[in-house]
């Protein structure tokens, strides 16, 4: 998807939303797979079937190795904050939850850094925006969601089925889903120690 593309899904969500979802205290729940081709997902206060996922704008940046050109991607900060800009003046209603990584012991000394860039710019993003988030270990909404020990794709098939609506038809659309989810588990969380 271009990046327009995605502007106008993300602008047909919020023109979806009724205007007394927003005056109500409705909070709209994002979630995050913040990996370097991970994604965020949007929960409909109407519904499931209106949720939707979008990829994580990312750029290429090119590097060398040995005097080959080398490419590199990387957070299009740009590209995401017009994404967060259509939630203008309406930031105090957003309840962002975002996955919390780090490197595991078998990764190279780039890929922890990678992990850990990819997963440090996102506080540090949503702060500087005035937006609140919360993080949630991998552990617990995989849990939630029925999920442990199982695969990616058994994250994307359980997404389809309670989302109809998102586009997660191909194989590598498992971080829409996980976002999805992860949305999904802290709605249920907070929805069921606030009654």
């Amino acid at each position: 998807m271009s990046h327009e593309d995605v502007l106008s899904e993300v602008k047909d969500f919020m023109g979806s939303i009724p205007s007394g979802a927003w005056e109500r205290a409705t909070p709209i729940f994002l979630g995050i797979d913040p990996g370097s081709t991970g994604a965020i997902a949007f929960l409909h206060p109407g519904g499931n079937e209106k949720a939707i996922a979008i990829d994580i704008p990312t750029t290429k940046v090119m590097t060398k190795k040995k005097g080959k050109p080398s490419y590199r991607t990387k957070t299009d900060l740009g590209a995401l904050w017009d994404i967060f800009k259509s939630f203008k003046n309406k930031f105090s209603k957003l309840h962002v939850v975002i996955e919390q990584q780090q490197p595991i012991p078998r990764d190279t000394a780039l890929t922890g850094f990678t992990v850990g860039r990819n997963f440090g710019m996102w506080p540090l993003f949503l702060y500087s925006h005035g937006i609140s988030h919360e993080t949630i270990r991998p552990v617990a909404w995989k849990k939630q969601m029925g999920l442990i020990r199982k695969d990616k794709e058994a994250a994307r098939l359980k997404a389809q089925k309670m989302f109809p609506g998102a586009s997660l038809s191909r194989k590598k659309d498992h971080n829409r889903a996980e976002a999805l989810l992860i949305a999904e588990c802290i709605r249920f969380l907070r929805n069921n120690t606030t009654r």
